[in-house]
C-alpha cells in the first residue's frame, strides 16, 4: 500500500503530476537553444576586453588575437540562422571598442596630453600586432557563418534593398523588431 504524504497525497499521485520535459530538436549548440545577437555581441566584447587586459598584464600580445579568432569562429554556431550577417559584420567594430577601452584603462602618463598619446599609440600598436589574427579570425568567422546560412541572409538583405515599393524592407524590419528573436 503506497504511503501518504503530509498533504494527504499518495506517492503514485505525486509521480503522476511530475512533468518530464521533452528533448528539444534543432541544430543549435544545445539541441535547439540559441543565444541572442545582443548576448553574443556583449560576450564578444567581454572576451575581447579580458583577453586584451590579460595580454597586457602577461605581456603576451597574441592572446588578444586568439580571443578574437575564437569568438569569431564560435559566434555563428550559437546564434540563429537569420542573425549570421550580424555576427560577421560586428566583431571588428566590437574589437576596436574593446581595444580603446583597454588602452584607456591601462594608459600611462601624468598629463592629459600624455594619456591621450598613450591611448593612441597603444591602440595603433595593438592593432598592428594582432592584424594577422584579425584577418584570420574574420576569414574563419565568415567561413563558419557561410556554413550556417550567411548566403541566405545576404540574399534577403539585397532583396530588401532592391524592392521598389519598400515592402520587403519593411517586412524584414518588422520581423527583426517584433517577430523574430535574433
Amino acid at each position: 500500500m503506497p504511503e501518504q504524504t503530509a498533504g494527504g497525497m499518495r506517492d503514485q499521485d505525486i509521480a503522476g503530476q511530475l512533468r518530464i520535459p521533452k528533448p528539444r530538436t534543432g541544430s543549435g549548440p544545445v539541441a535547439g537553444s540559441y543565444v541572442t545577437v545582443r548576448g553574443v555581441m556583449m560576450s564578444m566584447f567581454g572576451i575581447f576586453l579580458l583577453c586584451g587586459l590579460a595580454a597586457g598584464w602577461l605581456n603576451f600580445g597574441a592572446l588578444t588575437g586568439v580571443g578574437y579568432a575564437a569568438s569569431c569562429v564560435v559566434a555563428p554556431f550559437v546564434v540563429r540562422r537569420q542573425a549570421q550577417l550580424h555576427v560577421v559584420v560586428a566583431p571588428p567594430a566590437i574589437f576596436m571598442a574593446s581595444v580603446l577601452v583597454t588602452q584607456v584603462l591601462t594608459a600611462q602618463g601624468t598629463s592629459r596630453h600624455g594619456r591621450v598619446l598613450s591611448v593612441l599609440e597603444g591602440t595603433l600598436l595593438t592593432l598592428a600586432a594582432v592584424a594577422p589574427w584579425l584577418f584570420a579570425g574574420t576569414a574563419l568567422g565568415v567561413w563558419a557563418s557561410a556554413t550556417r546560412g550567411l548566403r541566405q541572409c545576404v540574399r534577403e538583405l539585397v532583396a530588401g534593398l532592391r524592392d521598389p515599393g519598400g515592402t520587403a524592407a519593411d517586412d524584414l524590419t518588422r520581423q527583426a523588431v517584433v517577430g523574430r528573436k535574433f
